[in-house]
């Protein structure tokens, strides 16, 4: 037995399996279309299945950080070891520009003071591209390394605040878990890292 047994597998399909990271699954709920999905989630809903559990399905979370498993009684969930080669394959964040154009570099009232700290950075609306960019690549890499703090799960999904750093400045950004490994901006800027 070696030091790596509980670090490295083999799944049934023959592939490496990271034995910390795990895929949500809650019975009849498609990962894909995301209409389709809606759709199915309102369906189960009608039937009684619980909505923060819905959808959490699909997504990928270290088997260390993750909502405590039975969400409440009578709970359909479980768990299912995904390959660390599944998680880096499918993971992707997603960075809407307005979250950017239309809220943080908007005005002072609308962006809620937060334009004033990316502006005592030297940064303007010119620097979308390059913000968004290194969001996405900071957020995306430090969530496959499960360094991430859960939020708030509700019926709309489990919210992540994943750390960045700008400059030197430590904060946390606002992310939201999507089946499959993606991740979606909610918020570029959601408090410091104390």
């Amino acid at each position: 037995m070696s030091v790596f047994d509980d670090l490295i597998k083999i799944d049934k399909d023959g592939n490496f399996s990271y034995a910390g990271w795990i895929e949500w699954n809650h019975f009849l709920v498609p990962n894909k279309p995301p209409k389709l999905r809606q759709i199915m989630r309102n369906l189960m809903a009608l039937f009684g299945h619980c909505k923060k559990c819905t959808s959490l399905d699909g997504c990928y979370l270290q088997d260390n950080n993750r909502p405590e498993l039975p969400l409440h009684l009578n709970c359909d969930c479980n768990r299912l070891n995904i390959s660390f080669n599944k998680l880096m394959t499918n993971t992707n964040a997603n960075f809407p520009v307005e979250k950017l154009t239309k809220y943080l570099f908007s005005n002072k009232e609308q962006s809620k003071g937060k334009i004033n700290i990316f502006e005592s950075w030297g940064y303007t609306i010119d620097d979308v591209d390059l913000l968004k960019n290194e969001l996405k690549s900071q957020a995306k890499e430090n969530y496959t390394n499960g360094n991430y703090r859960l939020k708030k799960l509700d019926e709309f999904g489990q919210r992540l605040a994943i750390p960045i750093n700008l400059l030197g400045h430590d904060f946390y950004s606002g992310w939201i878990l999507e089946p499959e490994g993606k991740i979606r901006n909610t918020t570029p800027f959601g408090g410091w890292i104390k």
